[in-house]
């Protein structure tokens, strides 16, 4: 147990006065204020129970502690109290049914340093959060209806992606490079409205970073956790802060453009469609005028690229990877597209509902990788409960969905490749139910790009598996699962022998 600040200071204040047993009964107050909370390791001063996880390994760290504690527990990061929720009745209660009581964010300084309170991923709850979270809703209706424009960009990409991967002539080659590339380009292309040559150099400084955005973010500060060193001259929260400056340079300068381009009666790409919704919004109320700023509309831009680009490619790295080292999933995906598709055309979104055994293999990939092993901390926004403990107004809540994908209870040899186990006794495939299968998240705070990232993951993959055989190349070592640790759990670069299927 952690005193509170009004205990310690009513024992210092006047310590003359209080006696042993004034004391004690302070104690006793503060305890019975507590004692409803999860339970938890005894944390020690100062530093709570942050030594408990390791930067690379948190999500196990936190599956280990639930082993002892349970699927709802607390830790002390510092003096900051934080509930941890792992079990997928408890998931569900903060994500959904209680989304309203724990839709805000905690302070955490590198991620208020990356969005200057702006990101919606990243902001606390506030009635301009959730004008600016309903008018992106808004703009990614209005561009990504029926996934049209998305599937032609995909396949103006994936093109230029199969011409390079095919001139590698079955030779080892790193694929992550080549994926990302082309994810990069997809993401360009519907949120810019543009695409970039590999060498442009406003493409690869853009890359540059946003790969240092994501790396500073995902390996955490200390700052974080002891808020007060923010007064420090700290290198690393200096790096966030320019990398932040330069990225919102680049995109304010491609916002403007698109402002003096005036495309709102027909948008061309996102940006367009957030500048149609702001103004539809501030039509509908014209009081809301004045609350989405460029500056809002600049972040969520760069918001959309970072998370589109980042989790879609990782995915994909992930499922080929996956499929390496299961030669026979892949004999039947091939199989499951012949039969389906046949040699003389590409998949295309319309086929999705008849391809269950690709169905299954994505959903497997999202569960066994589960890319975001922890959601971006919640906070609870009102005093309620959960479980039936009791969890204090501003109090941070972690959702470890590693945990709840990698749970033995819920799934069979939950760390082996299975993409049967999404497949019913007819072949057909079985969406998971949402209290075990998270990959987004939900509710309130869920990931708003879903829809965008499932569209790009099927159709890049099934055409891939279309078009390629992908191989471990002779004499070298099956690559590491070991991931990259971080907000995203991103696969190693890897290399693969990439045979095309339909010569002639």
């Amino acid at each position: 147990m952690i005193l509170s600040k009004k205990y310690l200071n009513d024992c210092v204040r006047t310590p003359e006065k209080t006696t042993i047993g004034k004391r004690f009964q302070l104690a006793v107050n503060h305890f019975s204020a507590t004692k409803h909370l999860p339970p938890g390791p005894f944390p020690i001063p100062i530093i709570g129970n942050a030594h408990k996880l390791a930067a690379d390994t948190r999500h196990v760290d936190l599956m280990q502690l639930e082993k002892q504690y349970g699927k709802v527990f607390r830790l002390y990061l510092g003096s900051q109290l934080v509930v941890i929720v792992s079990g997928g009745d408890a998931i569900r209660e903060v994500l959904v049914t209680k989304s309203a009581d724990f839709a805000g964010r905690p302070s955490i300084h590198s991620a208020e340093v990356y969005s200057k309170g702006r990101a919606i991923g990243f902001v606390d709850y506030s009635p301009e959060w959730r004008l600016h979270r309903k008018v992106t809703i808004s703009a990614l209706k209005l561009y990504g209806a029926g996934g049209i424009k998305q599937e032609a960009i995909v396949t103006n990409e994936f093109d230029l992606l199969m011409k390079r991967v095919r001139a590698r002539n079955g030779q080892p080659h790193d694929i992550t490079k080549e994926i990302r590339l082309a994810i990069t380009n997809v993401i360009c292309a519907l949120v810019f409205g543009s695409r970039y040559e590999p060498d442009d150099p406003e493409f690869l400084k853009f890359t540059e970073i946003t790969n240092a955005i994501l790396s500073m973010l995902a390996a955490g500060n200390i700052v974080d956790v002891f808020p007060w060193l923010r007064f420090l001259p700290l290198k690393s929260i200096q790096q966030l802060r320019e990398n932040c400056k330069e990225r919102d340079r680049l995109v304010g300068r491609i916002y403007q453009e698109h402002v003096e381009a005036n495309r709102i009666a027909a948008p061309k790409d996102l940006t367009d469609a957030l500048l149609k919704a702001r103004k539809e919004a501030e039509e509908e109320d014209s009081s809301v005028k004045g609350s989405l700023t460029d500056d809002k509309l600049i972040s969520t831009m760069g918001e959309v690229f970072i998370a589109g680009m980042e989790t879609t490619a990782s995915s994909l790295c992930w499922a080929l990877l996956y499929l390496i080292y299961n030669p026979k999933t892949q004999e039947i995906l091939h199989q499951e597209l012949d039969e389906v598709i046949g040699p003389d055309r590409l998949p295309e979104l319309q086929d999705k509902k008849k391809l269950p055994y690709l169905e299954a293999t994505i959903a497997e990939t999202l569960r066994l990788s589960s890319l975001g092993p922890l959601a971006i901390p919640h906070k609870a926004i009102v005093d309620t409960t959960l479980q039936g403990y009791h969890i204090p107004k501003g109090t941070a809540v972690i959702v470890n969905l590693w945990s709840l994908h990698h749970d033995p209870a819920i799934w069979d040899n939950p760390d082996k490749f299975m993409p049967e186990r999404f497949l019913d006794k007819d072949g057909k495939f079985v969406p998971p139910k949402q209290d075990r299968f998270l990959p987004f998240s939900a509710g309130r705070r869920g990931c708003l790009g879903e829809s965008l990232a499932r569209i790009e993951l099927f159709l890049i993959l099934a055409r891939l598996l279309h078009s390629f055989r992908f191989e471990n190349p002779p004499g070298y070592d099956l690559p590491t699962q070991v991931p990259i640790a971080g907000l995203v759990l991103m696969p190693q670069p890897f290399k693969v022998c990439a045979f095309y299927r339909h010569e002639n």
